[in-house]
C-alpha cells in the first residue's frame, strides 16, 4: 500500500512540474504588451506601389501654367517612382470636367489631380458633384504671385493708368475661366478698389494670354510663367506684381504696395488623389514629390519657365486647402455672375 502511495505522489508531482513548465513556456512566448491567449501584433504589409503608369490629370488646356509645371514634374517623378508618369489634359467647365473625372477614378494612387484654387471655388459654386472631403492632398509644388498685365494694344503702360481707367469706366478682363485663381484675384482687386471689369472667360491661361496679346481683351491678372514669352515679345505689358517683394523675373516692375495699392494674391498648384487612397500610397507620392522638387533639373525647369518652387507636404497642403476654403467661403458672393 505504501508503495502505491509513493507512486501516486510521484505522479502528482510530475503532473505539477509539467503544468508549471507549460505555464512558463506560454509566458515566455507571449509578446511584450499582450496577454496570454491574445494574437501577437504583426507588421503592416508593405505596399507594392507603383506597378503601372500614373496619370496626372490637368483640368486645363495644354500649354497653360498648370500643364507646363506638371510636365516638368512628370518626367522626374517617373524616375523617382520607377514608372511612367503621364499628363492628361481634360479641360472645360472652369476645371470641373477634369476635377470630376480625376476624383471619380479608383482610389489607388494611379490617378493624380493637378489641383489649384479652382477646386475650392468650384465646390463653393455648388456646380460640382464632389466636395472638399473627396480629395486627399499629396503636396503643393508652386505658389505664383499674380501680375497685373495689359494688352500692348490697350495703351495702358502703368498700374496707375490701369487703376484710373478701371475706376472711370470698364475694362475687358481676360481670365483662364470662371472661378479660376486669376478670375478670383480680379474680383477681389475690383471689390477692394472699386474697379469695373467686363470678364472674358477662356479655357485656360494659354488662351487667356492669346486674347490679351491679340488685343481682344485689355487687361488681366496672370502669372509670369504663363505670359513670359508674350511679355518678352512686347505684346503683353506687366504693370505690377501682387506680392510683398518684386519678382526676380521682373525686377523693374513695382509691387502693388509700392504703387500705393494694398493687394497681395497668388496662385497655388499642387497634387491630390481621390479620398480613400491608402495612407501608405499617399506617403509614397508625397515623399516622391518632395524629392522631385529638390532636383536640379526640376528647379532649373521651373526657373527657366518663370515658375517659383514652393513645396508643402501632404499635411501642410491639406491644411492650406482647408484654410483657403474658409477664406473663400467668406467672400464667395464676389463670384456671383
Amino acid at each position: 500500500m505504501k508503495h502505491i502511495k509513493r507512486i501516486t505522489a510521484l505522479l502528482l508531482a510530475c503532473s505539477l512540474i509539467l503544468a508549471l513548465a507549460a505555464c512558463g513556456g506560454q509566458a515566455a512566448n507571449t509578446p511584450t504588451g499582450t496577454t496570454a491567449g491574445s494574437a501577437a501584433p504583426t507588421e503592416a504589409p508593405k505596399v507594392d506601389f507603383p506597378t503601372k503608369t500614373i496619370s496626372i490629370v490637368v483640368p486645363f488646356a495644354a500649354g497653360g501654367n498648370v500643364d507646363l509645371t506638371c510636365r516638368i514634374i512628370a518626367e522626374e517623378m517617373g524616375k523617382v517612382l520607377g514608372t511612367n508618369v503621364v499628363v492628361e489634359n481634360k479641360e472645360g467647365g472652369g476645371a470641373i470636367i477634369g476635377q470630376t473625372y480625376a476624383l471619380n477614378q479608383k482610389a489607388d494612387g494611379y490617378t493624380i489631380l493637378a489641383l489649384t484654387s479652382s477646386f475650392v471655388t468650384n465646390i463653393l459654386s455648388g456646380d460640382t458633384d464632389f466636395g472638399m472631403e473627396d480629395a486627399t492632398a499629396i503636396g503643393q509644388f508652386c505658389f505664383d504671385p499674380e501680375i497685373v498685365v495689359a494688352s500692348a494694344n490697350s495703351g495702358i503702360t502703368s498700374i496707375e493708368e490701369f487703376m484710373e481707367q478701371a475706376k472711370a469706366g470698364s475694362l475687358t478682363n481676360s481670365t483662364p475661366g470662371f472661378s479660376t485663381s486669376h478670375h478670383i484675384a480680379s474680383l477681389i482687386l475690383a471689390n477692394n478698389h472699386g474697379l469695373n471689369f467686363d470678364y472674358m472667360h477662356t479655357n485656360g491661361s494659354a488662351e487667356q494670354t492669346v486674347q490679351l496679346a491679340g488685343g481682344h481683351a485689355q487687361v488681366g491678372l496672370t502669372t509670369y510663367g504663363g505670359a513670359a514669352t508674350l511679355i518678352k515679345e512686347g505684346k503683353i505689358v506687366p504693370l505690377a506684381v501682387c506680392d510683398t517683394l518684386r519678382s526676380p523675373s521682373l525686377p523693374e516692375i513695382p509691387t502693388m504696395a509700392e504703387a500705393g495699392f494694398d493687394f497681395t494674391y497668388g496662385a497655388y498648384r499642387g497634387f491630390a488623389v481621390p479620398a480613400g487612397t491608402p495612407d501608405e500610397v499617399v506617403a509614397i507620392l508625397s515623399d516622391a514629390l518632395a524629392t522631385v522638387m529638390s532636383t536640379e533639373s526640376v528647379k532649373k525647369g521651373f526657373e527657366d519657365a518663370g515658375f517659383p518652387v514652393s513645396y508643402l507636404n501632404a499635411a501642410d497642403f491639406q491644411t492650406m486647402l482647408n484654410d483657403d476654403y474658409k477664406n473663400m467661403e467668406a467672400i464667395y458672393y464676389l463670384l456671383e455672375e
